[in-house]
């Protein structure tokens, strides 16, 4: 194996294992190779075109992409993801076109595997983002969404928790909130299962858990986020602790279980002054808007459980936001928030708690290990 292919291949687990900086240092020595003697070698410029994507350096990551697409035109040699990044990065009516030119690269391929299905399924909610971001005042936006959509669910046998995940994004724009809901929960329902077999699969194969989960992260976020948009708490709180069984340091699924049980303290105190209200989904998106004007009680016994949850899970996310990059600007924006929901909430918990929930309950005879929690955002 030569020295680029076994950089490669640790590159590619830096980047399962999210370690985006580990694997742009490991890269670095064949930067200038890009225009030189590896300016022919696709799998290497695709693969660093990914680092400086997962790194948010997109106008690093496009000139490459698009040699590679130029390199490659059907995916027949480095296969067609290439194709819907690039038109992600593009956007509008260009970047549909780049996107199209992928699906129908994977749908003249002969023998058709699921992976490649999934892929099929992939892009055509990649277009809907457009369609709904980009072009989203076109005339024909909810169309052509409410097509694509259908075509997504036709191919997946309905059993995509992406393409649910899509749904319930449309019928927010179309102020169907109870349609959403349904959406969402069917969303969930499915990562579960992808979930449990991404594990099943890992124990199979005998490889690390996070190499079948990596792709689950982002849209479990934004599914858990959108739960809360119509009041899918427990819903909510099942989709956070899933981000915790994949990445137990995950700054966002903490910061997210905080916020959710925050939300369940001001419904309480809402339904409290407001008995006679029936909440669904629509009166809950409408709640949303108005957080800030219904004050909470600390000592109401009604919130003392979520509310407890809520300080335990900011408190979390306090340590890690403290020991992110300071550069990285969402860890930044994370950690603003928190210390604000904190400051509304009567603090954090004490760093004892944090420790001993952190280790669990001990057992008889068991060594009481310390743990340091000024380094949680590190491996253990």
């Amino acid at each position: 194996m030569s020295n680029l292919e076994e950089t490669l291949k640790n590159v590619r687990i830096a980047l399962t294992e999210n370690d985006t900086k580990r694997a742009l240092t490991l890269l670095r020595p064949f930067k200038k190779s890009l225009n030189g003697e590896n300016s022919n070698n696709l799998i290497f410029k695709q693969t660093y075109a990914e680092a400086y994507l997962e790194n948010g350096q997109l106008e690093r990551a496009y000139p490459i992409l698009t040699s590679c697409c130029e390199m490659d035109p059907t995916g027949a040699n480095g296969g067609c993801d290439k194709f819907f990044t690039l038109g992600q990065i593009i956007g509008g009516v260009d970047g549909l076109g780049v996107m199209q030119k992928g699906l129908e690269n994977i749908s003249n391929i002969k023998n058709m595997t699921q992976e490649d299905t999934n892929k099929i399924v992939s892009g055509l909610l990649s277009m809907i983002e457009i369609w709904m971001t980009d072009l989203c005042m076109e005339p024909n936006a909810e169309t052509e969404c409410e097509q694509l959509i259908a075509k997504a669910m036709e191919i997946s046998g309905e059993t995509s928790p992406e393409a649910w995940l899509t749904l319930g994004s449309i019928r927010i724009s179309q102020q169907s909130f109870s349609e959403a809901a349904e959406a969402f929960t069917q969303a969930w329902r499915y990562f579960e299962i992808k979930k449990n077999e991404a594990g099943k699969t890992a124990v199979q194969n005998n490889v690390p858990a996070h190499e079948e989960y990596a792709d689950m992260l982002q849209p479990l976020s934004s599914l858990a986020k959108m739960c809360l948009e119509v009041g899918l708490y427990d819903i909510a709180l099942k989709v956070e602790n899933g981000i915790k069984e994949i990445d137990e340091d995950n700054l966002e699924g903490y910061y997210l279980e905080g916020f959710t049980n925050y939300l369940i303290c001001k419904i309480e105190m809402f339904k409290e002054q407001n008995p006679d209200i029936e909440l669904t989904p629509e009166s809950i998106y409408e709640f949303n808007s108005h957080i800030q004007e219904i004050p909470l009680q600390l000592d109401n016994a009604n919130v003392a459980e979520p509310l407890h949850e809520a300080r335990v899970a900011l408190s979390f996310a306090e340590r890690l936001g403290a020991n992110a990059d300071s550069s990285d600007e969402i860890s930044n924006e994370i950690l603003s928030g928190t210390t604000a929901l904190l400051e509304e909430i009567g603090g954090p918990v004490s760093d004892e708690e944090l420790q001993q929930l952190r280790k669990g309950p001990s057992l008889e005879g068991e060594m009481d290990e310390e743990i340091d929690i000024e380094y949680l955002s590190e491996d253990e």
